[in-house]
């Protein structure tokens, strides 16, 4: 995706809110407190000025959370123009520690909460594609692309007729996805005819009422990023006993993986039981349709 290459982009019915509350104390603080399925998570104390920590629980969580209230500020000064003090509560209604666009969907509500484009600011606060923003907005399957620095979202239908085979595994191993795409992007070397492979596969991955050939092109995407990158496929390094295909996603080799299997979910759990991983989701139980 960082190189132009067209990708499958798919929502999920997880999500995050924010609502933002006048405070009533008119002390100048903006006071965030970040809720995960409705217990504590985070909080952070900012300056309504100058957007600068006052107190945090996490300074690196809170580092980040000035870094992206500040470019949003920039790009709509008139928001937080005389203001006293306000609350922002988040909620996540999944384990944060899964990734799944978290970072992602907080800039998106930030950007809804500006009146701003959400790529705009994420590509002032994040080195990503873009493509888990895009994720954030969209109803339904979509095909995402960056296209000389520009995103190209593009509506599809990804809702296979063995839509019961296919399942997301959590590896137990949440990355940093700024961290993972920096160490990528310093040893990606993708050739032209990759890149334009990649994108055909995204489109024959939806056009396919056939597992095994969905199997076919999952393989050759992984062994064409296997090759640009430098380092083993997620099924070489842990699952070289399965029989089906296995996808990584997000951040490579890391965070969720894409598993294709014809036996059944209690069969995988007991599978996945062998390898200490016990988050698997159904294809239809997390993915959001039209």
């Amino acid at each position: 995706m960082l190189k132009g290459a067209t990708s499958l982009a798919l929502p999920l019915k997880f999500g995050q809110s924010l609502e933002v509350i006048p405070n009533t104390n008119a002390d100048f603080h903006l006071r965030w407190k970040a809720f995960v399925s409705n217990s504590f998570w985070f909080e952070a104390v900012l300056d309504v000025d100058s957007l600068e920590i006052l107190e945090s629980n996490d300074l690196k969580k809170a580092t980040k959370l000035s870094a992206i209230l500040k470019q949003a500020n920039i790009l709509n000064p008139q928001v937080l123009k005389n203001l006293k003090g306000f609350d922002v509560h988040t909620q996540a209604d999944f384990d944060i520690n899964w990734g799944l666009g978290s970072s992602s969907t907080l800039v998106s509500n930030v950007a809804r909460w500006f009146d701003i484009d959400p790529f705009n600011l994420h590509f002032k606060t994040s080195p990503g594609s873009g493509y888990d923003v895009a994720c954030a907005r969209a109803e339904g399957s979509v095909f995402y692309t960056l296209k000389n620095g520009v995103p190209l979202v593009e509506k599809t239908n990804f809702n296979p007729d063995f839509s019961d085979k296919i399942y997301f595994v959590y590896l137990g191993r949440k990355q940093d996805s700024d961290k993972s795409i920096i160490d990528f992007t310093s040893k990606l070397v993708a050739k032209e005819s990759e890149i334009e492979r990649i994108s055909e596969i995204s489109h024959e991955l939806v056009a396919t009422h056939d597992l095994e050939e969905f199997d076919f092109f999952i393989d050759e995407s992984e062994q064409i990023m296997s090759r640009v990158l430098g380092i083993p496929t997620v099924k070489e390094t842990t699952f070289g006993d399965f029989p089906g295909s296995v996808k990584s996603l997000g951040a490579w080799g890391g965070d969720f993986v894409m598993m294709s299997w014809k036996n059944g979910i209690e069969k995988l759990k007991a599978y996945l039981d062998t390898k200490n991983l016990d988050v698997v989701f159904p294809f239809d139980k997390i993915v959001l349709k039209k």
